[in-house]
């Protein structure tokens, strides 16, 4: 968190706008080394990147920016994502396969926690953006991961595909993230609703799963944050 004397969330969020929105790739770089160095990986995406990519998310539906703006910052932001997530992961620790489900795009709350779940000791699969069903049950098939951690912003893209993720609760926990995730549509694919911020939702899965493997039994225990929605990408890019 920031002290006295330190450069506050918003102030690195402007700093972002002022590089990023005017196409300024070196300066964007810089300024997302600088943020991950002095508030740490977590703080650093839970309070100043995600928050970002919501407002340009926001300026952009408002005609504020141009669409080539949004999808330059977007890209920016997705590359330096990319590369954090393979840093901390260890050869051991429990698997966690994650995916957007197919038809979304917004991927940017998932990738922060696939990068959460890195520094807590897990091995991830990240599968993406708008993964066929088809390759997440080979992919999982293949991996026998400890968890499935799904992500849509529609509940109507978790409830489409509902027999194979019923299938697939039967022998792999599955966790359904981001605004699409509701207790309803949670039931009808026998799976549960990871609630909180990317980074609490790799803490919480961490809880739970990251020593024994067993069960995702109950997450009704944990707090109710609604926030992952408003944290994921703005638009499709």
């Amino acid at each position: 968190m920031t002290t006295p004397g330190r450069t506050t969330p918003a102030e690195w969020r402007a700093r972002l706008q002022g590089t990023l929105e005017a196409f300024d790739e070196t300066g964007g770089h810089r300024v997302l080394g600088e943020v991950l160095d002095e508030l740490g990986v977590e703080d650093a995406l839970t309070l100043v990147v995600l928050p970002y990519l919501h407002d340009v998310g926001e300026r952009w539906s408002s005609g504020a920016i141009g669409v080539g703006q949004e999808h330059f910052a977007s890209n920016v932001i997705r590359l330096r994502l990319s590369v954090l997530m393979g840093t901390d992961e260890p050869a051991g620790g429990p698997l966690a396969v994650l995916a957007c489900m197919p038809g979304e795009r917004h991927e940017f709350g998932l990738m922060a926690t696939t990068i959460a779940l890195g520094r807590l000791g897990w091995r991830t699969c990240y599968l993406g953006a708008s993964t066929p069903t088809a390759e997440l049950v080979h992919s999982c098939r293949t991996l026998e991961p400890d968890v499935v951690i799904l992500s849509a912003h529609r509940t109507t893209a978790f409830a489409a595909q509902a027999p194979a993720l019923r299938r697939m609760a039967e022998t792999t926990p599955v966790l359904l993230a981001a605004r699409g995730a509701t207790e309803e549509v949670a039931g009808l694919c026998h799976a549960s609703v990871l609630s909180g911020d990317p980074c609490e939702a790799a803490r919480s899965v961490h809880a739970e799963l990251g020593r024994t493997g067993g069960p995702f039994d109950d997450l009704d225990d944990l707090d109710d944050l609604d926030d992952l929605d408003d944290l994921d990408e703005p638009t499709a890019v």
